[in-house]
């Protein structure tokens, strides 16, 4: 019995070193791509919905800013000059701490109603870290022949982390 009391410490401190050590790093997460609803072609004036298909989920995240932008050319009806159009959202969360934070972001974009041909939806993503954070330099691990489009790379470093990507639509101008 006195050799178990003296074995308790050492397998205590077995048991506490193989804790595992990921939860004391924060990283991105990884992508697939983007997913375009209703469809890649709208129509002007429609609503569509961008999503940010996560392949893995991020850990040790917590202040998180996505922000989404819409370029496209759009057509003045009556004297027919062409201007660009952008619209700009941002969305803030918790990562790892709110329901829903670590969910595939997305945004909703109402398209001008004389916009059409080639658009560009860009996205950015700003995490704050928990912990220290592993380096990442491509975050990507997607499949090119998935039903993914555009394309998302991730970025770490010790204290934040990041991603950036874009998706290309052609708008079909309403008849």
């Amino acid at each position: 019995m006195k050799k178990f009391f003296l074995l308790l410490p050492l397998l205590a401190m077995t048991f506490v070193a193989c804790d595992d050590d990921d939860d004391n790093v924060s990283y991105p997460p990884t992508w697939k791509g983007f997913e375009v609803s209703p469809t890649t072609r709208p129509l002007a004036g429609d609503t569509i919905r961008v999503t940010a298909r996560q392949d893995q989920k991020g850990h040790n995240i917590e202040a998180t800013t996505y922000t989404w932008v819409l370029a496209c050319v759009v057509t003045d009806s009556k004297d027919f000059f062409t201007r660009d159009s952008i619209i700009q959202i941002s969305k803030k969360t918790n990562y790892d701490g709110h329901a829903n934070g670590s969910d595939d972001p997305y945004v909703k974009f109402t398209i001008p109603a004389e916009a059409a041909g080639r658009a560009t939806i860009s996205f950015t993503a700003r995490y704050s870290y928990y912990s220290d954070g592993i380096q990442v330099q491509d975050g990507r691990t997607y499949d090119q022949s998935s039903s993914y489009g555009g394309s998302i790379a991730s970025t770490s470093s010790t204290l934040y982390g990041g991603a950036t990507g874009s998706v290309a639509i052609n708008i079909m101008p309403r008849q």
